[in-house]
């Protein structure tokens, strides 16, 4: 930096001190407030070297941390949850709304720190008490001392002092027909708190939501950054992706031809790994068209990450180490993470992304149902893959066992309605709900139809004395995802402190790298992961017996991350796109002459932001952890989109109105 840049720098910063470049000796002017920041990023790489350190790295969400807010560039002087029994006798500015008036001297003011009480003495002054509730006045006062006895210890430090108004400078009235107050006990329903998001926003909860996903964002570019890793912007614009989810399309001025949304930068992260970017990393915008599905967003975020010259295990280390070094740390979190295979989680949990918080687990339990006299079983147990498997969970009267069973009953046949539509034409698909009564079970329209060996075997294999469950029957692939969610739906009813127990983070491993979904061949991950190195030989002979080095993170029961070793060669690629998935590959043209130009080994991983900031801050749903979402059949409620367009916007674009 030259000297007169030098100075054009430091005259508009203020405050500013010299610090070092990495690997010169030329100093850059770095204003204090960021200082920290950029010292913190060149020390991160042995920060977070220490595991110790790193776990206890980040505050909690629900820990009370003072704010003091950064008031720079602005005319007012201080937040309003900043001030204290330390500024009585300042003179200080605030800006914010009104949260409420009373005993018509009082405003409380109210910022994204916080509460401030504003007495209003002078006469002169009075009409201010007259603004309407959410309105935004900035007002200059004196800060005073709370008399005895009137201290408001809720709002903290703020809550001992008063500001004494002796000037209102600005004043933006808000309507007295607003929509909604912000006053949690009268919130709203969702839908119009969706369509005034502006005015959801100004809830204390939200904000405290925004505040705590920015931090946890900074955290890991610092990690990543301070590792080596590049922030690189992949396009959003590109072309259809073969597999995966479906894509918006985007039309545009050449007729025919079409733009689609990215559902992830997988295929640009890959091409930076080609380039010699060997360390990638992006906070990124995503785009998958599901249709309504009540959990899920159009488009999300999600910190993509990608490396080269590395195997599972560097990824693996890598993300572990950065997660633990932005973990609240009322969260605990153990290093190296636990992990499971694919097949052990389906067979124990019937699920890919169990939540392990409590220990049941499928019995499997076909031998017991040798010679049942129960034609349908005898005739079909034990070949074509048919099992029988149980799950049953501990319950006493007051929980009202029986409800809860027949709930359990109609929400798990309503979730798995494709799965079961799937496997119809089964000669073998039971379900039978189970309650146990003083270690027998009771009233069940399989085992009434079976000998009473059978009933004595089963009762033999239970883990509660009384409870309930369910019996499942038929091919290995229909039994284990119904228990599994049947274990998920009876955890939700019978377990009233889940979500107060100590989470379980684990990965999941060897996942098959194909799968047959509605009778269809497709990639379990997608079609750029790469084989286990130990079922290699399998890929060109029998693809289906071939694991994958596939691996997602799981954080009570919901996968919060998923990534892979990739293929690096154009003629495995090729092989698996053309004639294993029966792809066109001309799509991928691309990619496969990328292959051939010297690709190095590389690996990679994306984890789902909004959905890990929704669980650390025990969000309803990720909707409250995005600013500006969209509902749960994906519209924006706000400014109604998707909106129509002109009739010369159409011809613009070459599309045709629908009749």
């Amino acid at each position: 930096m030259t000297t007169k840049m030098s100075r054009i720098f430091t005259r508009h910063c203020h405050l500013s001190r010299p610090l070092l470049y990495p690997h010169t000796n030329q100093q850059l002017y770095i204003p204090l407030q960021r200082a920290s920041i950029h010292t913190s990023l060149l020390a991160s790489k042995k920060l977070w070297h220490n595991k110790n350190d790193a776990v206890n790295a980040r505050s909690s969400f629900h820990q009370s941390v003072p704010h003091r807010q950064n008031v720079t560039f602005s005319k007012r002087t201080h937040m309003c949850g900043d001030l204290s029994v330390d500024h009585v006798g300042n003179t200080v500015q605030l800006s914010g709304w009104i949260q409420s008036t009373r005993m018509d001297k009082f405003i409380i003011l109210r910022d994204r720190t916080g509460l401030a009480q504003i007495f209003v003495e002078d006469s002169s002054q009075k009409n201010v008490l007259k603004l309407n509730n959410e309105s935004v006045i900035t007002i200059s006062g004196i800060v005073r001392k709370r008399p005895e006895g009137q201290e408001n210890v809720k709002l903290g430090e703020s809550g001992r002092i008063e500001v004494e108004l002796t000037q209102v400078l600005q004043v933006s009235e808000a309507t007295d027909n607003m929509p909604f107050q912000n006053k949690d006990q009268l919130l709203p329903k969702e839908e119009l708190r969706m369509q005034y998001r502006y005015l959801d926003l100004r809830r204390q909860k939200l904000q405290k939501i925004m505040k705590f996903r920015s931090d946890f964002v900074m955290g890991i570019r610092q990690f990543l950054v301070g590792n080596g890793f590049l922030d690189v912007e992949t396009p959003t614009l590109f072309r259809r992706t073969p597999g995966g989810a479906k894509e918006f399309v985007v039309p545009t001025q050449i007729e025919d031809k079409f733009y689609s949304l990215v559902q992830s930068p997988q295929q640009f992260k890959q091409l930076l790994m080609v380039g010699g970017i060997d360390r990638y990393f992006q906070i990124a915008r995503c785009y998958r068209d599901e249709g309504g599905k009540p959990d899920r967003q159009p488009e999300f975020t999600q910190v993509d990450i990608e490396m080269s010259f590395v195997d599972r295990e560097d990824v693996l280390t890598a993300t572990e180490e950065m997660i633990a070094s932005v973990w609240p740390s009322d969260r605990k979190i153990s290093l190296p993470l636990p992990r499971i295979t694919y097949e052990e989680a389906m067979t124990k949990y019937g699920s890919d992304k169990p939540d392990l918080r409590y220990d049941n687990e499928i019995q499997i339990i076909t031998d017991s149902f040798q010679q049942s006299n129960f034609s349908v079983l005898d005739e079909n147990l034990g070949g074509n893959e048919n099992i029988a498997a149980m799950i049953t969970f501990e319950a006493d009267d007051s929980q009202n066992p029986n409800k809860i069973i027949k709930t359990v009953d109609k929400e798990s046949k309503k979730s798995l309605k494709d799965h079961l539509s799937f496997y119809s034409s089964s000669t073998l698909k039971i379900m039978s709900p189970v309650v146990i009564q003083n270690g027998q079970i009771v009233n069940n329209g399989v085992l009434k139809k079976c000998s009473e060996e059978v009933r004595i075997n089963i009762e033999k294999e239970l883990r509660c004395k009384d409870g309930i469950g369910f019996l499942a029957f038929g091919p290995k692939d229909f039994v284990l995802p119904v228990l599994g969610k049947q274990r998920t739906l009876l955890a939700k009813y019978l377990l009233p402190d889940l979500n107060s127990r100590e989470q379980k983070m684990f990965w999941v491993i060897d996942f098959p790298l194909f799968l047959y979904e509605e009778g269809v061949l497709e990639s379990a991950h997608h079609p750029f992961t790469s084989p286990h190195p130990e079922d290699y030989h399998l890929l060109r002979t029998d693809p289906l017996k071939c694991r994958s080095l596939h691996y997602d993170l799981v954080l009570n029961g919901q996968e919060i991350g998923g990534g892979s070793v990739r293929i690096h060669n154009s003629s495995d690629q090729r092989y698996v796109l053309q004639d294993i998935l029966k792809e066109d590959t001309s799509e991928l043209d691309h990619l496969l002459k990328a292959l051939d130009c010297g690709c190095p080994p590389h690996a990679g991983i994306a984890l789902g932001l909004d959905r890990v900031i929704a669980i650390l801050t025990d969000a309803d749903s990720i909707r409250d952890v995005i600013a500006f979402p969209k509902s749960s059949d994906g519209k924006d409620l706000m400014a109604g989109a998707p909106a129509t367009i002109t009739d010369e916007q159409r011809e613009m674009y070459f599309i045709k109105k629908s009749k």
